[in-house]
């Protein structure tokens, strides 16, 4: 018997239980107040054996034996800065049941965080005690120092919390007794467990216990552990996290009992299926606007038990298993079918402890093993079957092992590509099937196959149907005893024929070849005809040629290293609309170990050719060296642009650098950039395209590798030659001139100065002459510096438009020499002379020309036509004569307005042919002008009126 009295008063635990510093070094405040009654006893003769008054030692038997009772007050204290008060109470008469727990009330508050137990004993062996537990904690956070206390460790930070939230658990749990003595402490356990009845409710809202998280939840319960009692379970979870995954949603219902139940259970993860899969369900991606994964279980099984009692597994059938990319109308990317599951553990006793290095590690929990009987499931467009599927997890002297039977039923590809590739036009009637049998113990073994069993696959562009005309596809791999041995075959009438095998040599037991595993193969390529893969390349684009490669491999499964040839002849590419023709193009390429080289690469185009030779090191750091040579070599053959260059160039490429230095000249060209390249949409058609679902934010990585930038350096010049033309939107002009591309600081640069040659623009309706154009690049490629100015030929004084600003804020002006008014440089430039005396039909032109400035770069219906049919000029004006009276004689008070129409050619700078004709007479005349000078014109007339005149102008202010 122990009898005691205690009382605290201002109590520090610290020095028995140091805890944990705070963020700033100090330690938590610890006060406790409280006083204790205690009066235990033990009756000898009931807990001892017959002829042996003392007591069991077993703590079981002592704890059943106890009788007395324990009062203890808890006044206001601190308990590592909690706030903490409460009461305890326990009562256990002599004349109660050794198995009852006696009467116990425990009502506690750490700040604002309340925990009320307690109940009633009956003092009967037939009536079972019922407990109440009642936990309503708003604050949980505020129990968090608790953690640090009770660990003795800090915290990582100031932030971590151990504990937030809130949560709120009710209800009843009841023993029923039993005047067995407990034999040990688990016998005692498992007879309150499996004798108890329960029933409460529990209520989360943002709780976190350590890593574990929920944003809300709910759980209810009733029944027992029992075998034969009632029992139903209700979960529901949102926003639900642990090491290692994490769920948006998840509800859980089980009915009937321990031994046989049914469980439905409905989950929805973050995780998204590949594009792939989705691609090959059927799946849009804008059906899936959460970007989520739904999964639904329904199973119907119960609790396997040993002869002892002991639970030792769960044993059931999965009568549904699906999982959904968005909603239940959706078509599942898994669909499994009635299924035997079970899933077993050890039934007494740990594992051994782990040991590493002779260190001994913590004990694991009991080996976890799975089986999966005879089943079948169904994936887009295909279904997979299995006699067996085993996984057993690791334990303290195996590895995780595994044994498994899968069979894939013949799936139809056609439909499948058409998924993945919609726009691809694939058709046809393959089927393929394969299998998958694998097993960890004693040794590593594994025969996966995939292979045709009949039909072809077509493919449809533009109307024709093309076949492949496949005759054999194999992927193969077989693991034995640690050989592994991977082996492929494709072979068609219009791909051609392709084949090789790989060997690794590992460890028995290796579940896959490591990075230092030996290896060892060969690889062939045979293509006859390169056109015949033309439906896999872009649109427009057509290949031909014949190519052949052999390869064997050596090195290790982690670095392999490859020796062969790559070997091609008659190659080709072209595309007529974008004018790409190359032809005669051969290829010699040779591998050794982790060094590649091209021994010879050429290729023609137009009349030019050009060469490239090379050599690559395929190691850990891989690097490249190029050398390229053109000549004569057209790049582009279109009747609107058309590009013959020549030149070198050497590219160096590094694991995080590229160096790019060649010098280019353009020995012909024509650049058209004319509109109508292209059909487009008219003006008044607005496309609305829908408003895409914005994407989730991207979680952090913290393991993510950093992208590696690469260091660019380039020094490329291009010269432009005195070939290359340029022509469209007004414009007809040489270009000539050198450029020089940099990249400082990654960023590409364009230096240099274009300068136009013999160049004409069509402005204000006329044909002007570009005396000086120069644009100059001092950095940013889209940005340019302009010095332009077209003047009108064939006036006696100089005027024209000058162009200057950059390409991005050009500015246009009229200028002349000499300065002259607005109104007269227009009229010079659009009539040919001075604004004195304009009539109402110039001042016309003159208003339809700066309407022509408004217009900007479009046409007008009179232009295409004079330029379809060779006319640079076509004008109209009116000149005034003295008119005559009825005699015939002069009449100086009248004058008579005549109209003249003039035609007229620019054959050359100098050179002009015009005719005009007055519509009042019945003859016109032919005239050849050449512009000796700025002052002096040469004019030959011959119609109605024959001359050779000799202008000289002279003008003064």
């Amino acid at each position: 018997r122990v009898q005691a009295q205690a009382q605290l008063k201002n109590f520090d635990p610290a020095p028995w239980w140091p805890g944990a510093a705070s963020a700033n070094g100090a330690r938590a405040n610890s006060r406790l107040q409280a006083d204790a009654d205690i009066d235990f006893f033990w009756p000898g003769a009931a807990s001892g054996a017959k002829g042996n008054p003392q007591p069991s030692l077993d703590p079981a038997a002592a704890l059943a034996g106890l009788r007395g009772r324990a009062l203890v007050n808890i006044a206001p204290s601190t308990l590592a800065g909690v706030p903490l008060e409460g009461q305890l109470r326990w009562l256990h008469p002599i004349t109660s049941s050794a198995n009852t727990p006696g009467e116990f009330h425990a009502n506690l508050n750490a700040d604002g965080n309340k925990l009320k137990l307690d109940n009633s004993d009956t003092s009967s062996n037939t009536a079972p005690t019922e407990w109440l537990f009642n936990l309503d904690a708003p604050r949980l956070e505020r129990l968090s120092p608790w953690r640090s206390f009770i660990s003795g460790q800090p915290a990582a930070s100031s932030q971590t919390v151990a504990l937030a939230g809130s949560l709120q658990v009710q209800g009843t749990w009841s023993a029923a007794p039993s005047n067995a003595p407990a034999k040990s402490s688990a016998s005692l356990v498992q007879t309150w467990l499996t004798q108890s009845q329960s029933k409460g409710e529990a209520q989360a809202q943002q709780l976190r216990i350590g890593a574990w998280q929920v944003a809300q939840g709910r759980v209810s319960w009733q029944g027992s552990l029992s075998p034969s009692a009632p029992l139903t379970l209700q979960t529901e979870l949102t926003q639900a996290s642990a090491p290692g995954f994490k769920l948006n949603r998840l509800v859980l219902d089980l009915r009937g009992n321990t031994d046989a139940h049914e469980i439905s259970l409905q989950a929805q993860s973050p995780l998204e299926a590949p594009p792939w899969l989705q691609a090959l369900g059927g799946v849009q991606a804008k059906s899936n606007k959460a970007g989520q994964t739904f999964a639904t279980v329904h199973a119907r099984g119960g609790l396997q038990r040993s002869s002892s009692g002991g639970i030792t597994g769960w044993s059931g059938r999965l009568t549904q298993w699906l999982l959904r990319d968005s909603n239940e109308t959706s078509t599942p990317w898994w669909r499994g079918s009635d299924a035997e599951l079970n899933v077993a553990w050890a039934a007494d006793g740990a594992v051994s402890p782990r040991t590493n290095a002779g260190v001994a590690a913590t004990p694991t929990s009991f080996p976890l093993r799975v089986n999966l009987q005879p089943g079948r499931a169904e994936l887009p467009g295909a279904a997979l079957k299995w006699q067996q599927v085993v996984w057993q997890a690791a334990t303290a002297n195996s590895p995780a092992q595994i044994n498994a039977q899968i069979e894939l039923e013949a799936v139809a590809v056609a439909p499948l590509l058409a998924r993945l590739q919609p726009e691809f036009g694939w058709g046809g009637d393959l089927r393929i099937a394969g299998r998958v049998n694998v097993r960890s113990q004693p040794t590593f073994t594994a025969d996966v196959l995939l292979e045709r069993i009949g039909g072809d696959l077509t493919v449809t562009e533009d109307g024709f149907t093309q076949t492949l005309g496949l005759s054999d596809l194999r992927l193969g791999l077989t693991a034995d005893n640690g050989v592994w041995r991977f082996s492929q075959g494709l072979a068609g009438s219009t791909l051609g024929v392709a084949a090789g095998i790989v060997v690794a040599r590992t460890s028995p037991t290796a579940t896959w070849p490591t990075p230092e595993s030996p290896i060892e193969g060969s690889v062939e390529l045979q293509v006859a005809n390169l056109g015949t893969w033309g439906t896999w390349v872009p649109a427009g684009w057509r290949l031909s040629g014949e190519l052949q490669s052999s390869a064997t491999l050596a090195g290790r499964w982690g670095a392999p290293e490859f020796t062969g040839q790559l070997n091609g002849k008659q190659l080709g590419v072209r595309n007529l609309v974008q004018g790409v023709a190359v032809s005669d193009g051969e290829i010699k390429l040779s591998l050794q170990g982790q060094q590649a080289r091209i021994e010879h690469f050429s290729a023609k185009a137009g009349s030019g050719r050009v060469d490239l030779t090379g050599l690559a090191s395929l190691g850990a750091k891989p690097q490249a060296q190029l050398n390229l040579v053109a000549q004569q070599f057209q790049l582009l053959g279109r009747v609107d642009r058309r590009i013959v260059t020549s030149g070198q160039a050497q590219l160096r490429l590094g694991s995080d650098s590229v160096d790019l230095t060649g010098r280019f000249k353009v020995d012909e060209g024509l650049i058209d950039i004319s509109k109508g390249d292209a059909p487009t949409l008219a003006d008044d058609v607005v496309v609305v395209r829908a408003k895409e679902e914005p994407k989730p934010e991207p979680q952090d990585n913290k393991t993510a590798q950093p992208t590696v930038k690469r260091a660019v350096k380039l020094d490329l010049q291009v010269a432009l030659g005195d070939q290359l033309r340029l022509r469209g939107r007004g414009l007809n002009t040489g270009l000539t001139g050198e450029l020089k591309l940099t990249s400082p600081n990654n960023q590409l640069a364009m230096h240099g100065t274009l300068r136009t040659v013999d160049g004409t623009y069509d402005a204000y309706r006329q044909k002007l002459t570009i005396d000086r154009g120069q644009l100059t690049f001092t950095g940013k490629p889209d940005v340019a510096r302009l010095d332009i100015e077209a003047t009108r030929p064939n006036t006696d004084v100089r005027v024209g438009v000058a162009v200057t600003g950059t390409t991005v804020t050009p500015r246009i002006r009229l200028f002349s020499e000499p300065e002259m008014p607005d109104i007269d440089k227009l009229s010079w430039l659009v009539l040919g002379r001075e604004s004195g005396g304009l009539g109402n039909a110039d001042t016309a032109l003159l208003q339809r020309a700066a309407l022509a400035l408004l217009s900007g770069e479009e046409d007008s219906k009179t232009d295409q036509l004079l330029r379809n049919v060779g006319i640079d000029d076509l004008s109209l004006r009116q000149s005034t004569v003295a008119g005559t009276n009825a005699s015939g004689s002069a009449n100086s008070g009248g004058e008579v307005r005549e109209t003249i129409v003039t035609l007229g050619k620019q054959l050359s700078r100098r050179w002009y042919v015009g005719y005009e004709r007055s519509l009042n007479a019945t003859a016109g005349n032919w005239q050849l002008i050449y512009r000796i000078a700025q002052r002096f014109t040469l004019r030959a007339q011959s119609g109605l009126e024959n001359s050779l005149d000799l202008i000289w102008t002279w003008r003064w202010e």
